[in-house]
């Protein structure tokens, strides 16, 4: 092969397509968040507060609506933030102190009672406003999956990282220890989780369509109201659906009087 034609192969050659390797990426982390309302959390799961005393949820949640708060403590981002927005939600709400109890637990079984004591002082002025109980609990394995299952959540430890994947969210117990709301996000309607609160003690429970709009809807913390897009696209199926009846029934009615004799 003289030069001219070697040329010519080299740059046939490049000219080819070449295919890239397909990009790995990794696979998203196994979480969910799907509590139902309703549900009875079993009455024996017994955790340790921040003071190293153990305590069981029925006890927490016995003679006033319990909002129980999941996550772990080391976590310096998601976590926080989402007990903060309960928190500020709960001084917002203007309810009395003595209205509800807030228990944050932990999902990580490895995070102990220091670990817990040391983390709380985080929220002493959120939860001087707020003016109610805050216990920050943690437990076993077994314990910890229980509690997990019963509220619809999954978690999943984040490979070469010692942090966990979970959702954001947390769930409203009546006195007798069922699911009566959940919430999701890090902020949250005050009046929304007045409402909630209230409705727990009464021990009424959310119906699915009320969880569905709550998981819709966004509420916008800087503006104090809910997202006018989502409302808009709320409004418009209801005006779709009963607009389509009114034709429906207009035209049943056309049929009706063209076969009547005349």
């Amino acid at each position: 092969m003289n030069a001219r034609a070697a040329a010519l192969a080299l740059i046939a050659w490049l000219a080819l397509p070449t295919q890239a390797a397909p990009l790995a990426l990794p696979a998203p982390p196994d979480m969910a968040f799907a509590p139902i309302p309703g549900k009875q959390l079993p009455a024996d799961l017994s955790f340790r507060d921040d003071d190293g005393r153990p305590v069981r949820l029925q006890d927490l949640s016995r003679d006033r609506p319990l909002v129980l708060v999941p996550g772990y403590y080391r976590c310096t981002n998601l976590c926080s933030t989402v007990m903060d927005g309960v928190l500020e939600s709960l001084a917002q709400a203007h309810l009395p102190h003595d209205a509800w109890r807030v228990a944050a637990v932990s999902i990580d079984s490895h995070e102990t009672v220091a670990t817990a004591a040391a983390k709380k002082p985080h929220y002493g002025a959120l939860l001087a406003a707020a003016g109610g109980d805050l216990h920050m609990l943690t437990g076993d394995a077994g314990t910890i999956d229980a509690l997990m299952r019963a509220i619809g959540m999954r978690a999943s430890p984040l490979p070469d990282a010692d942090q966990i994947a979970h959702p954001a969210g947390f769930v409203v117990v009546t006195p007798d220890g069922r699911i009566s709301r959940s919430f999701s996000g890090v902020r949250f309607d005050a009046a929304a989780l007045r409402t909630a609160i209230e409705q727990a003690a009464a021990g009424r429970v959310g119906s699915p369509a009320q969880q569905l709009l709550m998981r819709c809807v966004h509420f916008d913390p800087q503006t104090g109201r809910y997202t006018m897009t989502i409302l808009d696209g709320i409004r418009m199926v209801f005006l779709s659906a009963f607009a389509a009846l009114g034709i429906g029934w207009l035209w049943h009615t056309g049929r009706r009087q063209r076969g009547r004799p005349s």
